[in-house]
């Protein structure tokens, strides 16, 4: 009977050890996968711009001037894919993208686990790199039909031509960094 419960005992213990490991292997593949996710919803973004085609709108079919990811650190757990009618996306006289007419394509994307956006770097990539404070809320736009990239504000103010977005875990464990720049490179590291 001793033997018994000496074996469940070290049976209780080894189980208890891989569970915790294994919540710990869940949150970072969890990790993992977003930042893939929303690398791919960038690509997506851009082929959209690329394709012009016209999205269903409530006045009907139309076809954007520009189509983008909202991030907000203000909803860190998501953010979604929009297309932008307005006037500004290609005949501001300055060029820049201005905050128009917006629609959303789909849905939220919410990222599984608990998994967030914890930060958000911008900076110029003239030497030396200027760092500036990023706003709570970041579009990264593909205005069509080049799919030209931008960083933007949620004014249309230009963030520069590079943002980091930090991604964690719940548990603080782990971090992975999306980023992004003008050229339209997006790396993961």
């Amino acid at each position: 009977m001793v033997e018994i419960v000496v074996i469940l005992a070290i049976i209780t213990a080894i189980s208890a050890v891989v569970l915790f490991s294994f919540s710990g292997l869940n949150e970072g593949a969890a990790l993992n996968r977003s930042v893939r996710e929303i690398a791919l919803a960038m690509r997506r973004a851009q082929n959209m711009s690329l394709a012009v085609t016209s999205i269903s709108t409530p006045t009907g079919p139309r076809v954007p001037k520009a189509v983008g990811i909202r991030i907000s650190l203000n909803e860190p757990q998501r953010y979604f894919i929009f297309a932008d009618f307005g006037p500004g996306a290609s005949g501001a006289p300055d060029g820049r993208w201005r905050a128009g007419d917006d629609v959303k394509i789909g849905s939220d994307v919410i990222f599984p686990r608990g998994i967030k956006v914890t930060g958000l770097e911008c900076r110029d990539s003239s030497p030396p790199p200027v760092y500036t404070d990023c706003p709570r809320i970041i579009h990264i736009l593909f205005t069509a039909p080049e799919a030209v990239l931008a960083i933007t504000g949620e004014n249309g103010n230009d963030l520069g031509d590079i943002i980091n977005i930090r991604f964690g875990r719940p548990s603080g464990a782990d971090t992975k960094t999306v980023t992004v720049r003008t050229s339209g490179q997006i790396s993961i590291r």
